[in-house]
């Protein structure tokens, strides 16, 4: 009897301790009105060995999840990125000029053109000095169709002031042929005058090339580009200005001022309009151009 009495306090004794664990582990796990909430979704019954180490003050609470965008640097506008210096050389002249990044497929291009000659030589009896001057603006946009090397630029020509000037005469006494017919420059009052070749000042350019005045590979600072295009000047102007005095033979009886000689102002126009034709073929004024350029 004793022997079941026994067995029996023990059954009691150990529901009894079950019964007061789980009452201990229920009211540890309770939350209270100052718990924060992401102390309660992170809770552990292991208190003391997942804790983390005390955090300064100020600093997120242990359990609570932030996030942080990382910092980048602040990102410089494209069309400050990148910009260009170059030199070349085309039928314009001496070409130097920069060129900035547009997007990623175009740039914008701009250059003065310069350069000058002085001949000399004689023309129909007549003895001349010349001179060959270019000066000019260019303004290109290049696109990029297939973002290589290859490229399409339309542009305008303006400010341009190419020409080609001169001025000539014949010694008095000395004969001189006008449009097939013979003159003779008076003695008193020796035959001379200047001309001039000019082009419009505004005209538009278009040319295809190989080559990009800002390399798109990192690293790349030279490049050598190459184009071939036109510009169309338009028709060649010549104006003339003439002095002095012509004659119909050696005799001074002859001899008229040019402004009053209607035959040989009449000869002097079918010239001018002849050499304007043979200059017709140049309104397409061939551009092709070659250089180098350093992009920053």
């Amino acid at each position: 009897m004793s022997l079941l009495l026994r067995q029996a306090t023990l059954c009691v004794s150990a529901l009894l301790a079950v019964s007061y664990c789980g009452a201990q582990q229920s009211t540890a796990h309770t939350p209270s009105a100052e718990t924060p909430a992401s102390a309660i979704l992170y809770s552990s019954s292991r208190t003391g060995l997942d804790d983390p180490a005390p955090r300064p003050e100020g600093s997120p609470a242990a359990g609570t999840i932030t996030s942080q965008r990382p910092a980048y640097p602040a990102r410089v506008p494209w069309i400050y990125q990148r910009f260009s210096v170059g030199a070349f050389i085309t039928p314009l002249g001496i070409g130097l000029g920069g060129a900035m990044a547009i997007t990623r497929s175009t740039d914008l291009r701009i250059a003065h053109n310069f350069f000058s000659y002085t001949l000399a030589g004689t023309s129909n009896d007549i003895a001349y000095t010349g001179k060959l001057h270019f000066g000019s603006m260019q303004a290109n946009f290049d696109w990029f169709p297939w973002h290589g090397r290859f490229h399409i630029s339309p542009g305008i020509l303006f400010q341009n002031d190419n020409n080609v000037s001169g001025q000539g005469g014949v010694p008095g006494g000395d004969s001189f042929t006008v449009n097939g017919t013979t003159y003779y420059s008076s003695t008193q009052d020796p035959f001379q005058g200047t001309g001039k070749v000019t082009f419009k000042k505004t005209a538009p350019i278009l040319t295809v090339g190989w080559g990009n005045w800002l390399p798109r590979m990192r690293g790349k600072h030279l490049s050598f580009p190459f184009e071939v295009g036109f510009a169309y000047t338009g028709q060649p102007k010549i104006t003339l200005d003439l002095q002095g005095s012509v004659c119909e033979s050696p005799q001074p009886d002859t001899c008229r001022p040019v402004n009053n000689y209607l035959s040989f102002q009449q000869n002097i126009d079918d010239r001018v309009r002849k050499a304007e034709d043979d200059l017709s073929i140049i309104r397409f004024y061939p551009v092709i151009s070659g250089g180098v350029t350093y992009k920053f």
